[in-house]
Parts: C-alpha cells; structure tokens; sequence
C-alpha cells in the first residue's frame, strides 16, 4: 500500500453556497503534500476503567509543494486585488498586472483534490484525496543565491481544511486506472445548476 508519486493538484473556488464550485483547475505542478489533523480527544473514566473514547475532527493543516505559485490564481485564492500598471511612455509602454496583499484581504474557500498512485498487492492503484473546504494562508516564498551549483527552490503553499455544511472534511476513494482517478476527483466539485 506504498504510495509511489503525486498527481494533479485540483481546485474550484467554492461558492457562496457551500456545495457549488466555479470552473475547475489545476493549482500548480504537485511536489508533496503534507496534512495535519487538530483532532478532539474525550474520555469517559468509570469504575477504574476507560468506558468511551471519542476523537472528533476540529480542522486541518494543508501544506503542498508546488512547482509554481502563479500569482494569478493565488491573488484570486488569497482575496487579494489586481491593478494594471503601466511601464514606460508612448510606442515602448508596457502594461502589466501588479497583485497587491492588504491587511483587510479576505481568502476564499475551495474544494482541493489529488491523485497519488501507488502500489498495493503488487498492482499500481490511484488514490483520489479531495478535501470539500480549504482556506489558503498568506505566504511568502523562500530564495537564496544561486551559488556555485544550480538547485531549484519551490514555493509551499498552506491551507487550513474545514468541514463543509454537511460535515464532510474529506472523501477518498481507490481505482485501477488514472482516467478513472481523474474522471472521479473532478465529479466531486459539483457544478451549480
């Protein structure tokens, strides 16, 4: 049951409904993925012994390695605003897009999904993880020198996972083939009508 790689980084911005998402698209290149859980703990101690125990999903931290953190997508994902500037005069004037971060930027909600391959009894499997409500962090990448040797730096990106209104935080299910894997992530972000 050895995973042996990590696919197609999926993402929707969420709707104002909670169970919609608008068009459907891939967030960038997939390097790693890593989710922690802040997990509730309860037990109940009677007669010496423990006769319950109980541990409930509070929320989640997403944090994924990608190969490109397009400002485009993230300016959208983190609620930020968009301005044209223009550089230069006359026949040589260039206009570009500038992404501004406000201290008044609210992040939206998106459903996030991927595919992992792996290998269980000997037969490669595709494993879709998708998570229904995740709130991207402000983040800045990290940069150094390039140095006497060439290295590639990739941004990483965190998210906080939420439950969605009907208290789903995460679905995930198993198949045979990549087509299937892909054709199944992609249904979960459901389509307003």
């Amino acid at each position: 049951m050895a995973s042996i790689g990590l696919r197609r980084f999926r993402y929707a911005l969420m709707n104002e409904d909670g169970e919609t998402y608008g068009t459907v698209g891939t967030l960038a290149g997939a390097i790693e993925c890593k989710v922690s859980l802040n997990i509730a703990n309860a037990k109940l101690h009677a007669d010496d012994v423990t006769k319950e125990n109980i541990d409930e999903f509070i929320d989640g931290t997403i944090t994924m390695g990608i190969d490109d953190d397009d400002d485009a997508k993230f300016s959208v994902l983190l609620g930020e605003s968009s301005e044209n500037y223009t550089i230069g005069e006359g026949q040589d004037a260039k206009t570009i897009k500038v992404y501004k971060s406000n201290t008044d930027d609210v992040a939206k909600y998106f459903g996030f999904g991927q595919v992992v391959p792996k290998i269980i009894n000997g037969s490669r499997k595709f494993k879709v993880e998708w998570f229904p409500k995740v709130q991207f962090k402000p983040y800045v990448t990290d940069k150094k020198t390039k140095g006497d040797s060439l290295e590639f730096s990739t941004p990483s990106v965190e998210g906080t996972i939420f439950a969605d209104n009907n208290k789903d935080w995460r679905k995930r299910a198993t198949f045979d083939s990549e087509e299937d894997a892909n054709t199944f992530l992609d249904s979960l972000f459901v389509q307003s009508a």
